[in-house]
């Protein structure tokens, strides 16, 4: 979705938060830190007492920013470098990129993997690793100007055991993925299998990207999460032929329909990269593409691949003999969300605008508080780049008891509402203390050591008829984010969503005691039952059940709403989605109900909707 809820959710699902420079804009940081040293802080070498070490082919290439990768097993191909044009998926494709190349005064040829079937299609081989550096860092004597990488071939009939196996480790690391990680063509099932009727794409992938100053652009709004305007130019780039249908453009555009929640368009990039590269896609990657069949109504389609992700992600989990009875296959979860529908109505509501609404929260039995990116003021109010919308502030609004409708919406306290982001409110049952999130703010924004303005929950207390000044918890840190708070009815629980470290997937729900003078017990995980390896997300508890989102767990698109039933003796049951038509091939989230009633409300992203994110009641 083109919406400010992508921008709030995914300020967890990415582990990046941040409002960054003078325009206070998010930017993408990596939370994750390795050891580095600055210039002139490099460790003694010993190297007075040791001949120089040679330079190798993988230093030479680094230094100069050439990317490469070393191939093994492929038994028609001498060993040596090849400077790869691009990677193609069908033969004509390969000969058309061949033939063009030979025009240029080139040397080409191809490179089939036996193990994919892909095509690598390279200007010029050399047997020695020098002369390839050589060719690549002075343009080929100015022959070629764009983006190579280079190929070493280290065929295992050549080598010893050793080498083979430090150069199949190097082609694993090369790609992102752990050595560890289970092999996609080990598996019986494999995206060469899945069925798909779309045509194949107009043109075949280059590995690497053309960086041309529409692309730089591109890349510069993807990096800093404004995920609307980049997948824009980035749309602008591929319809200007096929120099920029490059691997990393297509996966970047994928990417920034998928995070902004526009699930038609980051389905048809990716069905793209699945057609160049088959069963090299990563395990995340099939994941995001089997989101994006569930978000186009596919599940057929969705289903296979599921099976292929959890056979080479959650084979562990799935076999674990503590689990108990294994776990029955995503395929038949699905089909039993699909065949079953609850006989209950829901319905849009008045208050919902043309911006985002959502994370709604009872304030007592008449009212309602939740989140919104409207704006009542008459001037040009401050824009969230993420995708243009104003800052997101609480409002609260009447429940009319016999429609279930809010009315009457205006925002909640001054002294709540900043110029910043205030979403997901829960408050005790006395009315006296509120919970919310917030950006970490004070005077100023606060940042970590990566730049990144994480998000925080803050405590209010009420005095006479206002709120106090908020003040954060002590289980908040600059480091990671804390959000979605949700306390238990009798306040002695409160419930969160964070990335901190201990985390099991993207973002976990975790909960803490809160004990006398306002002070709290260390956060606890939920656990592996509840927390997957994706986001779990809106936890909302009502004593006897704990309602939750997930895209980890099997649902029928995006975010769908779970529940667990609880009591004290056994804790925590059974995760089970809660179905439709609450839950559907959208986002739906930030569901709240009255136990007793089952009178409620959720936001949503669906079809039919008056803006981006709307609250239904049920």
């Amino acid at each position: 979705m083109k919406k400010l809820f992508s921008a709030y959710v995914l300020l967890f699902a990415l582990v990046l938060s941040a409002q960054v420079g003078q325009e206070n804009i998010l930017d993408e940081q990596s939370l994750s830190a390795g050891l580095q040293f600055d210039d002139g802080d490099t460790p003694d070498s010993y190297s007075s007492s040791f001949t120089p070490k040679e330079e190798t082919f993988e230093e030479a290439a680094d230094k100069n920013n050439i990317a490469h990768r070393t191939f093994s097993d492929l038994p028609d191909t001498s060993n040596g470098y090849y400077i790869i044009f691009g990677t193609f998926s069908k033969t004509r494709n390969r000969d058309k990129a061949i033939k063009k190349l030979k025009k240029k005064d080139f040397e080409p040829g191809s490179i089939q993997n036996p193990k994919n079937g892909l095509n690598y299609v390279y200007l010029q081989y050399y047997s020695d690793w020098k002369q390839a550096i050589q060719g690549c860092t002075t343009l080929f004597e100015g022959r070629y100007k764009d983006e190579v990488w280079v190929m070493q071939v280290v065929n295992s009939e050549q080598i010893s055991d050793v080498v083979e196996e430090s150069a199949a480790s190097f082609a694993v690391e090369a790609e992102g993925i752990s050595p560890t990680e289970p092999d996609l063509n080990e598996q019986s099932d494999s995206l060469e299998d899945v069925d798909f009727e779309e045509p194949t794409p107009t043109f075949a992938l280059k590995e690497t990207s053309n960086k041309s100053k529409l692309i730089q652009k591109a890349d510069h709004y993807f990096n800093k999460m404004w995920y609307a305007e980049a997948a824009e130019l980035y749309e602008q780039a591929l319809l200007k032929g096929d120099k920029y249908y490059t691997r990393d453009i297509i996966q970047k555009v994928a990417d920034a329909h998928y995070y902004n929640t526009n699930m038609e368009k980051a389905y048809e990039w990716y069905n793209i990269l699945y057609e160049n590269y088959g069963k090299e896609l990563s395990a995340d990657n099939i994941f995001k593409y089997a989101h994006s069949l569930k978000g186009t109504g596919k599940y057929g389609r969705s289903k296979r691949l599921m099976r292929l992700y959890n056979r080479t992600v959650q084979k562990d989990a799935l076999t674990n003999s503590s689990l108990g009875d294994k776990p029955l296959p995503n395929e038949v979860v699905l089909d039993n969300i699909l065949a079953t529908k609850e006989n209950f109505e829901i319905k849009n509501l008045a208050i919902n605008s043309e911006y985002s609404d959502f994370s709604p929260m009872f304030l007592d039995s008449s009212q309602v508080v939740f989140a919104s990116a409207q704006d009542s003021s008459f001037f040009n109010t401050r824009k969230y780049k993420w995708n243009d919308q104003p800052y997101l502030d609480l409002y609260v609004a009447k429940i009319n008891e016999e429609s279930q409708d809010l009315k009457d919406a205006i925002k909640f306290s001054k002294k709540i509402n900043t110029k910043y982001h205030e979403a997901s409110v829960t408050f005790s049952s006395d009315n006296t203390t509120m919970y919310f999130t917030r950006n970490n703010y004070g005077k100023k924004l606060k940042r970590d050591k990566n730049g990144v303005n994480n998000l925080k929950i803050y405590m209010s207390k009420k005095v006479g008829d206002e709120w106090t000044e908020a003040i954060e918890l002590p289980f908040n840190s600059d480091e990671y984010s804390t959000g979605h708070p949700a306390l238990s009815p009798n306040g002695k629980q409160l419930y969160f969503v964070s990335d901190m470290p201990g985390s099991i997937g993207n973002t976990d729900i975790f909960v803490v005691d809160v004990m006398d003078s306002n002070s709290f017990s260390e956060p606890r995980n939920l656990g592996p039952e509840i927390n997957t390896d994706k986001r779990e997300m809106f936890p909302f508890f009502n004593g006897k059940k704990l309602y939750f989102s997930s895209d980890g767990h099997t649902g029928l698109g995006g975010l769908d709403v779970f529940e667990v039933a609880y009591n004290e003796e056994e804790g925590f049951g059974e995760v089970k989605n809660v179905g439709q038509p609450v839950n559907s091939n959208k986002d739906d989230f930030s569901y709240i109900v009255d136990e007793e009633t089952q009178k409620g409300f959720f936001a949503s992203n669906r079809e039919g909707g008056k803006g981006d994110d709307d609250i239904y009641s049920f």
